[in-house]
């Protein structure tokens, strides 16, 4: 992919602004201290403190106490009581979204199964067939002329099966590029397969998994849909879509009071990076950025003996407010929980087979180089046969090379098994889990695949946190809504699309749920000495709200207003991001 000119120009003004600007700010830092007034400050320190004020210095926080206290230590500090009547809580920290993702799902006609609220526009969800294709035949009607038209969110369990063969009825002309809602499979019309050049010589290497492209429906999934990538990434990040795309999704997260953002598994690509540093490492952003690489995709590009390499290689490819975690990597065990590809001990009520992402003999391999280099290790699992592959694999590694604090994490945290959650306190992992799992399919997987008792209980949080396991929320983003407050409601309260409880013992509280998309979050980045809770030493990051998390309603949570974020002790007001 050949960037353009204007892209290539923008970065280097990027580079010598960010430059210039941080040296005024190093300046300013020396002496400037504010007090932030609220009517109640949640610190989420060691004693749970609720507080009226908080000083800053440039930015860090260097006191936290009473309006009286704080104002009389420092009497001619700049008074910011503009939200003396609002919350404030820890930066929201959302640590785990893909932006590269977003972006393009920011850029596609959304046409998924609930409603999507974004800065620009809505797009109104649907559950059936018929409406589905419906409102897609519509969207094409619409859609500029000369344009393959990219359509995100379609998901069979709720809208049927989707070949090439229905979209070439809706255009036999207009290439049609359909993206499942898991981002693991793409549904492709004639004139988009003949637009990327995909035949059936393509798979060959597939071998007993030939079955994940299906050349005559135009379905291609997992380890299918990563060898069309490539051919797609001609059309998804076309340079300068791909930039409004961010821009979009800068803006989106700033809206949900995000202050801290985590990309797990960034690809190995310096063009997209590039890119994500130009929008998200600007010095304007609202919100810092931490990556962390893929070791699925590096092990494409890649030999075994390379991958550490390239890995260390990768981290040094941020810019401004885009920085690379050391020593962290993303690895893979199953498919996507939206594909039904998890891998489950107990199969499927339909006996179809889940995918493994990276076969056993990739996967041991890789864990272990990275583990014996000292990395933490972030794993994608959403089936509990998949987590038994993840402890097995990570008791072998302790017990050959033992570690104190290595924070295995398990990612998403799908299905589980109550006799696993002693297993994995004892390995000592922590869990980024994604509750929304439970809002949009625990009704939906109860009666079709999965069956009813395992999908009361997915995403099992209560039992995880009664265990004494550490706790994260992430959106996984666009997998669900970057918004820290809906993925706190859904843990609290676990309603489903069908109005019903979903295995009401996993909900947890409020407390844990904050604590999960704040100091848990910081946790499980390895952060949380610089983030995640209100207390002197710490980055001044704070999240404003109109109302308290911890005692308005349950149902109540989702519907809090963000008034604002603090980045570093610099204000962003909702609404007022300068893109």
């Amino acid at each position: 992919m050949i960037f353009l000119r204007e892209l290539i120009l923008n970065k280097i003004f990027f580079i010598i602004t960010f430059f210039l600007f941080s040296i005024a700010i190093i300046a300013e830092e020396s002496s400037a201290i504010k007090i932030f007034i609220a009517k109640d400050i949640l610190t989420l320190n060691h004693n749970n403190d609720s507080v009226e004020a908080v000083a800053t210095q440039g930015s860090k926080i260097i006191k936290v106490g009473s309006k009286e206290e704080i104002t009389t230590i420092y009497p001619d500090a700049t008074l910011i009581s503009d939200y003396e009547n609002a919350i404030i809580v820890p930066g929201f920290i959302e640590h785990h979204i893909h932006p590269f993702l977003a972006a393009v799902t920011m850029n596609s006609e959304i046409l998924a199964i609930e409603d999507w609220q974004l800065p620009s526009k809505k797009s109104i969800g649907v559950r059936d067939r018929s409406s589905y294709l419906l409102n897609l035949s519509k969207i094409e009607k619409n859609h500029p002329v000369n344009q393959s038209l990219i359509s995100w969110g379609f998901h069979h369990y709720f809208h049927g099966k989707l070949t090439r063969h229905d979209l070439d009825k809706i255009s036999s002309i207009r290439p049609i590029i359909i993206i499942h809602r898991s981002f693991h499979e793409f549904i492709l019309n004639t004139p988009a397969m003949d637009l990327l050049g995909i035949n059936e010589n393509a798979f060959d290497n597939l071998g007993e998994d030939t079955h994940l492209a299906n050349f005559d429906d135009g379905h291609f999934s997992e380890r299918g849909a990563i060898i069309v990538l490539p051919k797609l990434m001609r059309v998804l990040a076309a340079p300068t879509k791909l930039i409004q795309g961010l821009q979009k999704t800068k803006e989106y997260l700033h809206s949900n009071g995000i202050t801290v953002i985590g990309n797990p598994g960034s690809m190995y690509n310096k063009d997209l990076q590039a890119a994500k540093n130009l929008i998200f490492g600007n010095i304007d952003s609202p919100f810092e950025s931490y990556f962390f690489p893929s070791a699925l995709n590096l092990a494409e590009q890649f030999q075994s003996h390379e991958v550490l390499d390239a890995a260390k290689e990768q981290t040094r490819w941020g810019a401004g407010k885009l920085n690379y975690l050391s020593k962290h990597i993303k690895l893979f065990a199953d498919g996507a929980m939206y594909s039904q590809n998890m891998v489950m001990r107990d199969g499927y009520l339909d006996n179809h087979q889940g995918s493994w992402l990276m076969n056993l003999e990739t996967f041991e391999n890789l864990f272990k180089i990275f583990w014996d280099d000292g990395y933490q290790i972030h794993i994608h699992q959403n089936g509990d046969a998949a987590l038994d592959r993840l402890l097995f694999t990570l008791e072998k590694n302790l017990a050959d090379n033992p570690r104190v604090d290595h924070r295995t994490t398990v990612v998403h945290f799908g299905y589980s098994a109550k006799d696993q959650l002693k297993k994995m306190k004892e390995l000592g992992v922590a869990v980024s889990a994604n509750p929304y799992y439970v809002t949009a399919l625990s009704d939906l997987y109860s009666r079709k695949g999965v069956g009813y008792e395992r999908s009361q209980e997915m995403v099992r949080l209560g039992d995880a946190i009664e265990e004494g396991i550490k706790v994260a929320l992430h959106s996984d983003m666009p997998m669900a809504p970057a918004s820290p407050l809906m993925l706190m409601h859904a843990a609290v309260n676990r309603d489903n699309f069908a109005g019903k409880v979903a295995g009401p013992q996993q909900r947890i509280s409020k407390i844990e749920a904050l604590k999960a998309v704040t100091i848990n979050a910081a946790y499980v980045l390895r952060l949380e000495k610089l983030y995640g809770s209100i207390e002197a030493g710490k980055y001044a990051n704070f999240t404003i709200l109109d109302k308290n998390p911890l005692t308005i309603s349950n149902h109540k949570i989702k519907n809090i207003e963000i008034l604002g974020t603090v980045l570093k002790g610099e204000l962003f007001p909702h609404n007022e991001l300068s893109l």
